[in-house]
């Protein structure tokens, strides 16, 4: 039976999201972030070498260092509705859900700035960040089994029928064999499309980091110039008993993959008053092309699962701005904008293509320095995700979301900052179409983080 699920691989094409949700590109890359999502006119922090590189020529003199984590408790859950298309034979609709929390998403940043020269530099989760587990599968998981099954169906019964009309005894056996083997087949293969018949196990995490310079050219205009270094890696795993009765050799079908790229950022700075930042930043695509590796299963194959297989999963490029207003010393105002070019980017994973439309995010915040050893910061942002009724993911749905932001910053001796902040995400459920079946996704996130930042001014 090595070869029964074959015929499957179209219909698990359909279904690529399953092992990639497309490119994300992460913004929640400090506690900064966090406290206020507004972050595209920073010129204080250290967290300018990220949102805002050519702000970090704006900064007093000396050496920054910011270190933090932060803590993701999410749930992911699809529902699936199957109709009557796959009622009869066993598989009902139903719920699954992954609730692995995220215990270490690390950043750090650096700036060092010298009268009008500044070198920064960042390290962080760029896209992916952590590990999902559906211990009763997806929507998408048990869809593909449940139609590979359909297939086997078919062919059963027709295999029958021509026994049936078989003119020799011989052709009669065969045929009734081909039946049973077709109808065994199906059997298996929708157990382990019912809900608990298979897990599914993902991590996807690409981490990332860049270096760059910045320069004042006018007491009010800077430049900024970067290279970002990226690197992604991939691990999936599928279980299912089922699996070793289908000639797989164990009850596991799993792979790793892992890329790299190297693209650029640039940024500029503009204070047309001393009070008002106007912040222009660009994020160059990076090319990320996955090759695959360690693949076990004897059924990986029939999936198009190979080692050596290549295939490019980028993070789109990216126009970042930024507009901020000191209405006095100590609030300051400000509105950020992000423009993602999904279009552009192959967002493709191990087994086809992912296509999403252009997306976007806009945000308002507020700091308010209430006295000379604590601010409070309030942001609130609004995304709007580029998928489309057949373009999103069962196991890492993108939603539109609304985001609020807060916290605080203590300052308990001279020089180091303590940041305490969390970010509290309303995900908009949306409808998913796999091969006609509604999936209805759904997303909850609470971010809560912590970081340091340390100046050392006379370096």
């Amino acid at each position: 039976m090595k070869k029964i699920v074959a015929s499957s691989a179209i219909a698990l094409m359909s279904v690529a999201a399953l092992f990639a949700s497309g490119v994300e590109n992460k913004t929640n890359m400090n506690t900064g972030y966090l406290r206020n999502p507004s972050r595209n006119t920073e010129a204080k922090r250290p967290e300018a070498s990220y949102y805002n590189v050519a702000g970090t020529a704006y900064m007093e003199n000396g050496l920054y260092v910011e270190a933090g984590n932060q803590f993701v408790f999410k749930e992911y859950g699809n529902e699936l509705n199957t109709g009557d298309k796959f009622a009869a034979n066993g598989l009902s609709d139903y719920y699954s859900n992954d609730e692995t929390t995220v215990w270490l998403y690390p950043d750090a940043d650096f700036v060092y700035k010298h009268n009008s020269f500044a070198v920064f530099g960042n390290f962080g989760v760029y896209a992916g960040g952590g590990s999902l587990t559906f211990s009763e599968g997806t929507s998408a998981t048990s869809l593909l089994f449940a139609n590979a099954a359909s297939g086997y169906m078919t062919k059963s019964a027709a295999a029958y029928e021509a026994s049936q009309s078989a003119t020799t005894e011989t052709a009669k056996i065969q045929y009734q064999a081909a039946a049973e083997t077709a109808s065994t087949a199906a059997s298996y293969l929708m157990k382990t499309a019912q809900q608990g018949g298979h897990t599914l196990s993902v991590t996807s995490i690409t981490y990332g980091g860049q270096l760059g310079v910045a320069y004042l050219f006018l007491d009010n205009l800077s430049f900024a110039a970067g290279l970002r270094y990226v690197h992604g890696t991939q691990d999936m795993k599928i279980k299912s008993g089922y699996f070793t009765l289908l000639g797989n050799g164990s009850d596991t079908i799993s792979y790793k993959a892992n890329g790299y790229t190297v693209s650029g950022v640039f940024g500029i700075h503009y204070r047309p008053i001393e009070v008002v930042d106007l912040a222009v930043q660009y994020q160059s695509k990076s090319s990320v092309k996955y090759k695959v590796k360690d693949v076990h299963g004897e059924l990986a194959g029939d999936f198009d699962i190979y080692s050596g297989k290549t295939f490019h999963t980028d993070l789109p490029a990216a126009l970042n701005l930024g507009a901020g207003w000191q209405v006095f010393e100590p609030l300051y105002i400000s509105a950020s904008f992000n423009y993602y070019f999904n279009t552009f980017a192959d967002q493709n994973s191990i087994l086809g293509e992912t296509d999403y439309d252009n997306s976007w995010e806009v945000a308002l915040g507020a700091d308010w320095k209430i006295c000379k050893w604590l601010s409070y910061s309030l942001g609130f942002q609004y995304g709007k995700q580029g998928t489309t009724d057949d373009s999103n993911s069962s196991f890492n749905p993108v939603l539109d979301s609304f985001c609020v932001g807060t916290g605080v910053e203590f300052y308990p001796v001279e020089q180091l900052t303590v940041t305490l902040s969390g970010l509290f995400a309303r995900y908009f459920d949306t409808d998913y179409y796999l091969s006609g079946n509604k999936t209805t996704l759904s997303k909850k996130v609470t971010n809560l983080s912590i970081g340091l930042t340390y100046h050392f001014p006379n370096l």
